[in-house]
């Protein structure tokens, strides 16, 4: 209401609040020095639990019923994450050395790929998308990783705080959320207006 968006503009930015963390989380976490096993797991788990909250959140914030493909979210989860995760598991196990001659080129290559999603990103949003619409696909992440930090520092029932890396790695998580999954959904059940603060997700990721 701040920003005085419209209905379509809304919805899509409820949407991409509502998704999980996005595979490039992961990179995130690696190039912050964060723990990637930590984001690992939290990308797999907020994704699988997005099949049953994000039609609830929509539900709730929008007074309407966005239907997610259970089984195709399991299936681009097992493909996009679970398969390279195996993948690399594997090929560490089995060629140490190699691994080892590689590693330093994986977050070149990691980049690349996210470059490749923002000039996507751009291209889809330059025709709908308005200023105050691309200034709250900045906004949303960035006030969601400053709760994120706060909350880090949280001591509960007496225990330690996290540690730095856990600290970042939880940042970086909620930082990064999936605007292609918003865009999917925001496109298909909101329109191309609504899609347009996921496309510009994609660019402010």
């Amino acid at each position: 209401n701040v920003l005085r968006l419209s209905d379509d503009y809304k919805a899509g930015l409820v949407l991409l609040g509502c998704v999980s963390g996005g595979q490039a989380s992961n990179l995130f976490a690696l190039l912050a020095g964060g723990n990637v096993a930590l984001s690992v797991a939290c990308t797999l788990s907020t994704t699988l639990l997005g099949v049953v909250a994000i039609p609830l959140l929509v539900k709730y914030f929008l007074n309407c019923i966005v239907v997610v493909d259970g089984i195709g979210v399991l299936e681009s989860v097992s493909s996009l994450v679970l398969l390279p995760l195996l993948i690399g598991l594997g090929v560490g196990k089995a060629m140490p050395s190699l691994v080892k001659r590689l590693e330093s080129i994986f977050p070149l290559v990691g980049v690349l790929a996210t470059l490749i999603l923002v000039a996507g990103g751009a291209s889809n949003s330059v025709a709908t998308s308005s200023i105050n619409a691309t200034l709250a696909s900045y906004l949303l992440p960035l006030l969601g990783g400053a709760v994120a930090l706060l909350a880090s520092h949280i001591e509960i029932g007496g225990t330690e705080s996290m540690d730095d890396a856990s600290r970042r790695t939880l940042v970086v998580e909620t930082l990064s959320k999936s605007p292609t999954l918003a865009y999917v959904l925001a496109k298909k059940h909101f329109g191309q207006y609504a899609a347009a603060i996921p496309a510009s997700g994609m660019v402010s990721l």
